[in-house]
């Protein structure tokens, strides 16, 4: 198959180009040429085309071999390959044809070399536009290193094979105080901290062992000011490369990451707080020395060491464990998590956590961090102030009770039975009305010593405490039938505060059914399901009008409904009864209690 070939002929001679054109076809070409013969005619050939060969005669009317080589160069075609075929031409002329740059000449009446010599032309002057191509794409490449360590924020130097600095980028002053050339020529191992120096002169040896390995090393180096600073170093061995021919230092000032981690170091050591990460599945991966002292082991490694996982050796309730792990990944952190742990010895210790969760970057959860306290001493502390408190209050009730209490009930039966016997009903009425202001008086001492008695309720589980309101009512009204009945599971559901809020509304609901209502039954329905815990009391009684404003009972129900995140309805028609609803979700319930529990 021929190969294509444009060729631009200088030649006046049009029977000489057609012969070189044949000469060509002979070779294995198939040319595509122009002919020209004048300056004006080669420039513009030159401007309109791209050509593989010129072939000029030497010797024309108007033009010569010696002004189109010249011609050609001008223009910028230096590696176009310049042949000059002539019919007379002298071996001086010849010489000085090829000194200006033409590749051969070739004499017309023996055409035999004129192949050979254009095969070797354009593969030589394809070498030639490599070479070219290659040396610009150094430059370019070596500009745009200049460029990059000129303004870079690391330091970037290039040491010799025995270490010593044959460049340093500009950054060495603005970091270290020093000026970039006034270190050529020194060893760079110079500055760098004894402690440190054998160790770089290690890794500076292996690098010269083995081109083009990159191996990172941290250091200290001492500043012109005396300081020493942490330096993160990439070393490249580049001593192959014939554009650098040397070892690349990138060195990067990690000062204050290192103080930073120093710092934290220190906290992480000394903290009175035990501090932990683990994993989703619950390795323990880090525990400074206060979490194993809370957990009586002698150091973290050797807590780190018996502990595989958390769930299974330290957790007293495994519950609890899957609880944490429910918040953190619900709200993405917790704190005052409230849990009882295994010590080495198996005795529990009470600690509070707090911790967030770790997740990687495609928002995966990974594990968990967090914080410890030892609360043992404060619970401890605290149960016994509770139980101080609730034999105060259980004494102040009693002699409420026992004293005060039988002291206004006596009075008020004998001034009833006064007032009965005088016969006169609705003649005195101061009389009347100091009556009913005594009887208001002992509903409201035997609401007092009720809720004297309720306060431990958040120490008791919702069902409890209300069984014991339950039981308080009856006394206080026998004549009244109530009842309870359970749906699901609501002591599982609730306790603490929210169970606490969840009794004062029932017990809201019970005193305006004995103070107001007239009822004969009341019914109290306590149930939870997966979604939300609910408390209903429902009466028989007179019912109310529901376009009356509502009493500060009403409404102090609905702020604690609302303040548990539940909504509270009350409903009833005059003659009909009244019933009130309030239903707390359960996610609510449960943070309420566990929030209690985190106080």
């Amino acid at each position: 198959m021929s190969v294509p070939i444009r060729v631009l002929v200088v030649e006046d001679s049009e029977n000489d180009t057609l012969l070189l054109m044949s000469e060509l076809r002979r070779g294995g070409y198939k040319p595509v040429y122009r002919r020209v013969d004048t300056p004006e005619d080669l420039e513009a050939a030159l401007d309109e085309e791209a050509w593989d060969l010129v072939v000029s005669d030497h010797s024309m009317p108007a033009f010569n071999s010696a002004a189109a080589l010249k011609l050609v160069r001008e223009k910028g075609f230096e590696d176009l390959p310049f042949i000059i075929v002539s019919g007379r031409i002298g071996e001086d002329v010849a010489v000085e044809a090829m000194k200006a740059g033409a590749q051969d000449y070739i004499m017309k009446d023996n055409l035999a070399r004129l192949i050979s010599a254009i095969e070797r032309e354009l593969r030589e002057a394809e070498t030639r536009r490599e070479r070219r191509r290659a040396e610009k794409a150094l430059d370019e490449s070596q500009e745009r290193f200049r460029a990059l360590v000129q303004y870079a924020s690391d330091i970037i130097a290039i040491l010799d094979v025995e270490g010593r600095i044959t460049y340093e980028s500009p950054a060495v002053e603005r970091i270290l105080g020093y000026k970039p050339e006034e270190r050529i020529g020194e060893k760079a191992f110079d500055l760098i901290h004894p402690d440190d120096a054998s160790r770089v002169a290690k890794v500076f040896s292996e690098h010269l062992g083995e081109p083009g390995v990159r191996q990172t090393v941290e250091y200290r180096v001492r500043a012109r000011d005396g300081s020493w600073h942490y330096f993160e170093a990439i070393g490249n061995n580049l001593l192959h490369d014939p554009s650098v021919r040397g070892i690349v230092i990138n060195s990067r000032d990690v000062t204050e990451r290192r103080q930073a981690e120093e710092k934290y170091r220190g906290i992480f050591e000394n903290a009175v707080e035990g501090i932990f990460q683990t994993t989703v599945d619950g390795k323990l991966l880090t525990a400074n020395p206060a979490m194993a002292r809370i957990l009586g082991y002698e150091s973290p490694e050797e807590l780190l060491e018996k502990i595989s996982n958390v769930a299974d050796q330290l957790y007293a309730d495994r519950a609890r464990r899957k609880e944490f792990q429910r918040l953190t990944r619900l709200h993405g952190s917790i704190t005052g998590f409230e849990s009882e742990l295994i010590r080495k010895d198996g005795s529990e210790v009470a600690v509070s956590l707090s911790a967030r969760a770790l997740y990687d970057s495609a928002g995966g959860l990974v594990g968990f961090e967090g914080m410890m306290e030892d609360i043992t001493e404060r619970k401890r502390a605290d149960e016994a102030l509770r139980e101080i408190r609730e034999a105060e209050r259980r004494r102040i009730a009693r002699d409420l009770h026992d004293a005060v209490l039988q002291d206004l009930v006596y009075t008020l039966q004998s001034m009833q039975i006064s007032r009965r016997r005088a016969g006169d009903h609705g003649q005195n009425e101061e009389l009347d009305r100091q009556i009913e202001s005594l009887r208001r008086a002992v509903d409201g001492l035997r609401d007092a010593i009720y809720d004297l008695r309720l306060e431990g309720a958040q120490e008791q589980s919702l069902v409890r405490s209300v069984e014991a309101l339950v039981d308080l009512n009856r006394q206080m009204v026998p004549e009244r039938e109530i009842e309870l009945s359970l749906e699901g599971s609501p002591s599982d559901s609730i306790a603490g505060g929210a169970a606490l809020e969840m009794v004062r509304i029932v017990q809201e609901a019970l005193a305006n059914v004995r103070r107001h209502s007239g009822a004969h039954r009341v019914t109290i329905t306590l149930g939870a399901d997966s979604s939300c815990v609910w408390a209903e009391v429902v009466d028989d009684g007179r019912g109310f009008d529901a376009s009356s404003s509502p009493g500060v009972g009403i409404a102090g129900m609905k702020e604690r409904a609302l303040a548990l995140g539940g909504e509270l309805k009350i409903e009833g028609q005059p003659g009909t009864g009244t019933r009130v609803l309030v239903r707390v979700a359960r996610a609510s319930a449960s943070s309420g209690a566990s929030g209690d529990r985190g106080n």
